[in-house]
């Protein structure tokens, strides 16, 4: 995947690819199947910790699962130790993913107490030695995931990339956001096309794609022939379709409310048969205001779904959402 995509693009297939970015809580095979349906090209999964593989946890190897009809998928692992990431590594690639991702930039407090994710950003010679550690343990690609630096005053990601390079990674992945901003403030798309002059194998965008328009604009700074959607694609798995439309001189069009129910429904359906009803009616609790966010006069309709304790329940309110969608859009927000 990663070889078509070298950042001279004077060769190689006109078409972008565009993915699923790993959302811990979110990007399970459900809804990557889902994005899959709209188009996705690939998809990676949430953060697997290392440490958890290698002791085995069977919450943390549920991680690895997938669904018929996915597409490719990269899975992410994140941890601070070089050995432990190799073993996780090898654990890994006998599930067939079709390569291995690691994350160096994760913000989230809890990972960063245990020296992982954005942590790495601080330690660069150990961000080498552990990429270095696992494109050594297995046979497919690997890729890495980081950020703009810790802060505007440690700013480090054309180093960091260097270091990645160097470790024998196939490709780099920039969410061109400090550790200090989180997921606020704007992406500095401008870091990720600075990183595509300095190195030699593909860099892949990543950050505040929400539209169809923004893709058209990440791809036009940066230049890169890789992106990954990851909140915009949240409640509105169809960005997938719509950016693909707009490749191809279409009019994207926004679904109708019936049809957002539909796809509801059947990502509910997905969730069950896939954790079971009571964990897949609590997973599917937070999906719901991304998918009925912006639509007016469904408040209620959310309350009722976010307190829905058995699959009737949920879809007895779905088909009452779908029978009144023909009014349900002129109630008050």
């Amino acid at each position: 995947m990663f070889e078509r995509f070298r950042n001279d693009t004077a060769d190689g297939p006109a078409r972008t690819l565009i993915g699923l970015a790993p959302m811990a809580g979110y990007s399970d095979a459900p809804f990557r199947l889902a994005c899959a349906s709209f188009g996705a090209d690939f998809a990676v999964t949430e953060m697997v910790s290392a440490d958890g593989l290698v002791r085995t946890g069977e919450k943390t190897r549920f991680l690895l699962g997938r669904l018929d009809g996915e597409a490719p998928l990269g899975v992410q692992l994140f941890g601070a130790d070089p050995g432990t990431m190799a073993r996780a590594a090898s654990i890994v690639a006998t599930s067939d993913p079709a390569w291995i991702d690691i994350n160096f930039g994760c913000p989230v407090r809890k990972v960063i107490r245990k020296n992982g994710g954005v942590a790495m950003m601080r330690d660069l010679p150990l961000m080498g030695r552990i990429a270095a550690a696992v494109v050594r343990a297995v046979a497919i690609p690997v890729t890495v995931k980081i950020r703009s630096g810790w802060s505007a005053r440690e700013e480090n990601y054309l180093e960091a990339g260097r270091v990645c390079e160097e470790s024998g990674v196939s490709a780099v992945t920039l969410h061109p956001r400090y550790k200090t901003q989180g997921f606020s403030g704007d992406a500095h798309w401008e870091h990720i096309a600075e990183l595509v002059h300095h190195l030699s194998i593909p860099v892949v965008a990543n950050g505040d794609v929400w539209t169809v328009g923004d893709f058209g604009e990440i791809v036009r700074i940066t230049g890169c022939r890789i992106v990954m959607v990851g909140r915009g694609a949240l409640g509105r798995p169809w960005l997938f379709e719509q950016i693909r439309d707009r490749e191809a001189g279409r009019e994207p069009v926004e679904p109708s409310f019936a049809a957002r129910v539909d796809l509801l429904e059947r990502l509910v359906d997905m969730e069950i048969s896939w954790r079971g009803e009571r964990s897949g009616i609590l997973e599917m609790r937070k999906h719901y205001r991304w998918f009925l966010k912006g639509v007016p006069g469904t408040r209620e309709f959310r309350l009722a779904l976010s307190r829905a304790a058995t699959h009737r329940d949920v879809l007895g309110i779905l088909d009452t959402m779908r029978k009144e969608s023909s009014s349900i859009c002129k109630r008050p927000a």
